[in-house]
């Protein structure tokens, strides 16, 4: 296998250069003909405007929103994420060796450390 010289790397950064070059002319122009072909309405002004955009509600609006979904939410993301370290290592397990599977208790105990954490705190506790 030869080496790449200047000319060959000169032509792969134009490539490069014109496909992003295409892209932005490609989007530009889908907003341009969106425009263009885009009918002119005016909107019609609300009597009271919704509350999203500071209009007034007719109830109380300072209200306590329990989070206790999203906790677990984001309990199920953080230990989903960390499955992704443990399935290359379940691959590559009898290469790891010892050290290996040292390594993955101590990451084990972290996690359990971290679910107990939250079971302690009342993450789990949906009627607090």
């Amino acid at each position: 296998m030869t080496p790449l010289t200047l000319a060959d790397s000169a032509l792969e950064y134009s490539v490069a250069g014109a496909m992003l070059l295409l892209a932005l002319a490609l989007g530009l122009a889908a907003l341009g003909a969106n425009r263009w072909l885009s009918r002119r309405v005016g909107r019609a002004p609300q009597p009271t405007p919704p509350p999203e955009f500071g209009g007034h509600s007719q109830h109380k609006t300072w209200i306590q929103f329990r989070l206790r979904y999203a906790m677990v939410a984001l309990l199920f993301v953080a230990f989903d994420m960390e499955m992704v370290y443990m399935f290359p290592w379940a691959v590559a397990f009898r290469r790891a060796g010892m050290v290996g599977l040292m390594d993955m208790v101590v990451f084990v105990l972290i996690l359990v450390s971290a679910l107990w954490f939250a079971w302690k705190a009342g993450a789990f506790d949906w009627e607090r």
